[in-house]
């Protein structure tokens, strides 16, 4: 039969608030409370008895048990806030960490982007590229003057990064070289084919790490040289773009060494995800109730990341 993964955030909202300051003194009485109003609603989700237990409603209904909900959310959060997590998983260090445009003033805090598809006009004319296929997600440059490549820049990224990061390092290559080109070309048109990206680089409230980084530089450059964004459409027979594209498609694989291999924040949220999915998984698993319901659903939760719905068969 098709069961439903049923959305447990109706409730966690409210049971959640400010949980941060007191989840950590919680006594043995409130979380039975807690359990409480949870089982409520899994019982009406379900349609169960009440002497059903709380660990066969949760597996039946494919809702995470209150107490390892409120430490996934907690946890969630640490991570887009910057702080350590309750949570101890080795990708944790990975995790990208959000940042902010700090010491600009706000006059200067701008960066307008042409989103026309035409190819900016300038004494240099850059085009970058990220990719992602099932065995590698690359990032390249290509430097143009007077219609000749002048420089070519690939590079390998991890293969948990996604495009979005392989965009925004193709454009981070981009001005890295640029600021170490100095004032030898007092203009300079980044051509990327990925809108995504360049919005990102223009919104000031961004906290994308790389998108920081790419904003924070390229306005201390604007001081000496001319930087200008622009938007051009992928394989649309553009000489610097398919070039571009064909190096990150071609010569990234074949590069060893990883030039960046943070994890996304959406992908660290999966992780942690499955983490708090395994700890219930196994109390589900060593607990004495529920013994009917175990010869349905036995173990390795097949909602694992947040899938929307599963099978089962009897």
């Amino acid at each position: 039969m098709e069961i439903c993964y049923k959305d447990s955030h109706a409730i966690l909202p409210v049971i959640t608030y400010a949980s941060e300051a007191w989840s950590t003194s919680v006594y043995k009485r409130s979380k039975s409370k807690l359990q409480q109003i949870q089982r409520a609603f899994l019982i009406f989700i379900t349609k169960a008895y009440k002497s059903v237990s709380n660990e066969a409603l949760s597996a039946i209904a494919g809702i995470m048990p209150i107490e390892q909900a409120m430490q996934l959310y907690k946890d969630r959060r640490a991570i887009s806030r910057r702080n350590p997590t309750n949570a101890v998983i080795a990708a944790r260090k990975k995790i990208e960490t959000p940042s902010k445009t700090r010491g600009i003033h706000p006059k200067n805090n701008h960066i307008s982007v042409d989103l026309s598809g035409t190819v900016g006009n300038a004494n240099m004319k850059i085009f970058t590229d990220g990719s992602k296929t099932e065995n590698h997600v690359g990032a390249s440059m290509v430097a143009e003057k007077d219609s000749k490549a002048i420089h070519i820049n690939t590079q390998r990224l991890n293969t948990s990064c996604t495009v979005f990061q392989a965009e925004l390092y193709g454009v981070s290559m981009a001005i890295d070289w640029i600021q170490n080109q100095g004032k030898k070309t007092p203009c300079y048109a980044i051509n990327v084919d990925s809108k995504a990206a360049l919005l990102a680089i223009a919104n000031k409230h961004i906290t994308h790490p790389l998108a920081v980084a790419i904003r924070m530089k390229a306005i201390k450059l604007r001081k000496s040289t001319s930087i200008t964004f622009h938007w051009v459409k992928g394989h649309a027979g553009l000489k610097g773009n398919e070039r571009a594209d064909c190096l990150v498609k071609t010569v990234a694989r074949y590069k060893n060494s990883i030039a960046y291999d943070e994890i996304p924040i959406n992908r660290g949220k999966q992780i942690l995800e499955g983490h708090y999915t395994k700890i219930w998984n196994a109390i589900y698993v060593n607990s004495a109730n529920s013994s009917h319901t175990k010869l349905y659903i036995l173990t390795d939760f097949p909602f694992l990341y947040g899938q929307t719905s599963y099978s089962l068969s009897s």
